[in-house]
């Protein structure tokens, strides 16, 4: 990749690494948020799918299907122009398309584009969710009565340490 190239890409990089999270599968979907039991099925959060997987993202889901229509156009202009496999829709699989490089960037301006990768939907409420909520609460509000203390007591000149 040379400079330019880099420079190019540089902002969609700063998105964090969805990309790299998507090659190995590893990624804010709901098939894999399910399989690490962080959700309790694989639906798609956006049209209610039955199974949100990276295929589903890029290609079905009627939540990004103009985006998805602007990176498949992207993506077999490219590979018409570039020598290598013909790359479109139905002949290639997700896992191809973010191993080919001449794909690159068209992926990348899709996840720009896109909450693909980067959101993971709405929370799903669970009972022991709530009561560590509730514990987080407590200690957050704990821990701003004794900043508040700390901070009175700076004011008036009382604790801290003299020289």
């Amino acid at each position: 990749m040379t400079r330019g190239m880099y420079m190019s890409i540089l902002p969609l990089l700063r998105m964090g690494c969805p990309i790299c999270q998507l090659k190995t599968g590893h990624c804010l979907t709901g098939q894999y948020l399910a399989w690490t039991t962080r959700r309790p099925d694989g639906t798609c959060w956006w049209c209610q799918y039955s199974i949100q997987s990276r295929e589903h993202l890029f290609k079905t889901c009627p939540q990004w299907r103009s985006q998805q229509k602007t990176l498949w156009m992207t993506v077999l202009e490219v590979a018409r122009k570039i020598p290598g496999p013909t790359r479109g829709r139905d002949r290639t699989n997700i896992a191809e398309l973010l191993a080919d490089e001449r794909c690159s960037q068209a992926v990348l301006a899709f996840l720009a584009n896109t909450d693909v990768g980067r959101a993971s939907g709405p929370p799903v409420a669970r009972e022991e969710d709530s009561e560590a909520s509730e514990a987080l609460e407590w200690e957050e509000r704990g821990r701003e009565e004794r900043l508040a203390e700390m901070r009175a007591e700076d004011e008036r000149g009382v604790g801290g340490v003299f020289f």
